[in-house]
């Protein structure tokens, strides 16, 4: 789940003491009114940094802050409206007050960031934000710019800090600090934390990019660990998508030997050449499917009167290698006159079939955040059967024009990957 909902049983502990040195607040508004505490755990110690901060500025920005230092829901809010209060007798407006006479309250929990050297840089940037100042630098690092979404996602403050990453236009500057080539060779937690930045501020482009990488490469299904950086267990049931998607993807390559095992071990003849030789072209084949399957390590045997063996593990690999591994199946012929009678001629071209799915197969950005309940692949109804000469290879490549056309696509490519059963077989036979 994301971090930003509010819950009125987590207020952070009350008023502090107003006897805080100067010295150690960041002002953010030299005539704030509320001196605010972040503590955060940091290796076995607590990080305490102070701001000075216009209380209007926060309640404005962020529901939490709304609820939190209101004067009639929370005992914070109401020690703080009292302590104001005796300030505007003694000076007039509270702006005027020293820092250490103002009132303070303590914020307990961040978020789930990273560990990072020190949480002022990342605090001072998110509440000048909210105070509509630039922040101290110019366009983040990628893990900085993703732990500033978990802290905005936090307070509830996404729609105001994605309009000012969207303004500053930082997502383009860190595409443009990416050569492709680097682009390729981006390692999973970079990955992760582009997708996080771009499920919580609403970047389309790389929603799909991030998260279709993630399902190929096997970066998905990881034990969640509470104290790890969000991006390492993506929120709003993104992680539990990306892991089906990518089971799906495998259950559907499996099906593919499966269907060919079938064949050749069905009564129906094969190999229709009409020569002396048919059946034991049939016999020759299957017995080179089986030793191609079993040398790829993607099929294996075992007996069914009495099963010791253990489940296999899913497949952990690069799926662009398994399809590859695949492709390498040799043509194996009984003699000269069967030619084309093995398993090559007939799976290289759905090899080619799934590889055009497989390009739609990512999370599309604008689906996902305008019609999720009707887009996602994890709560959708499995098709039942799914048939080749229902789509076409031209059908899959064609670009998406209007929204009917649009929806089709993704409709088209979550019916192939989810379908129970699959007829491999084409209209001709």
């Amino acid at each position: 789940m994301a971090q930003g909902a509010i819950e009125h049983q987590d207020a952070p502990v009350g008023p502090r003491g107003c006897n805080a040195s100067e010295d150690n607040i960041t002002n953010i508004s030299e005539t704030g009114d509320l001196v605010v505490h972040f503590r955060h755990n940091f290796q076995e110690r607590i990080e305490d940094h102070a701001y000075r901060v216009s209380m209007d500025a926060l309640r404005n920005a962020s529901p939490y802050f709304e609820n939190l230092l209101h004067p009639d829901k929370f005992a914070e809010g109401a020690a703080v409206e009292t302590k104001q209060r005796t300030l505007r007798k003694a000076y007039g407006s509270v702006g005027n007050a020293l820092t250490a006479e103002l009132p303070s309250v303590d914020i307990l929990d961040i978020g789930r960031i990273s560990k990072v050297k020190s949480v002022r840089p990342l605090i001072s940037d998110f509440l000048r934000i909210i105070h509509g100042q630039n922040p101290s630098s110019g366009p983040p690092p990628i893990a900085n710019l993703a732990n500033l979404a978990i802290v905005a996602d936090r307070f509830g403050v996404i729609p105001l800090v994605s309009a000012f990453v969207k303004r500053k236009k930082y997502m383009q500057a860190i595409d443009a600090r990416t050569p492709d080539k680097k682009d390729k060779s981006t390692p999973e937690e970079k990955t992760r934390q582009r997708l996080l930045v771009a499920l919580l501020f609403g970047h389309s482009g790389w929603i799909e990019k991030c998260s279709l990488r993630l399902i190929l490469k096997g970066w998905v299904g990881h034990e969640p660990d509470p104290s790890a950086a969000l991006w390492w267990d993506l929120p709003l049931r993104v992680e539990e998508e990306l892991l089906y998607r990518r089971e799906c993807v495998l259950e559907t390559i499996q099906s593919l030997q499966s269907h060919f095992l079938a064949l050749y071990t069905s009564r129906e003849r094969q190999c229709k050449l009409g020569y002396d030789s048919s059946l034991q072209c049939d016999s020759f084949q299957l017995g080179e499917v089986l030793m191609f399957f079993l040398r790829s390590g993607t099929l294996r045997l075992q007996g069914t009167l009495f099963d010791t063996a253990e489940p296999p593990e899913p497949f952990a690999g690069e799926i662009a290698d398994l399809v590859e591994a695949l492709r390498r199946c040799p043509e194996y012929q009984i003699d000269k006159n069967h030619t084309h009678c093995g398993l090559r001629t007939r799976l290289i071209p759905l090899l080619d079939l799934v590889e055009a799915f497989l390009q739609d197969a990512g999370v599309c950005g604008d689906c996902w955040q305008s019609n999720r309940a009707e887009y996602a692949w994890l709560d959708a109804k499995r098709p039942l059967i799914w048939r080749r000469s229902s789509i076409g290879l031209r059908s899959v490549q064609t670009p998406s024009r209007g929204i009917a056309v649009h929806e089709a696509k993704h409709r088209n490519v979550r019916e192939f990957f989810t379908a129970v059963e699959r007829l491999w077989t084409a209209p001709d036979g």
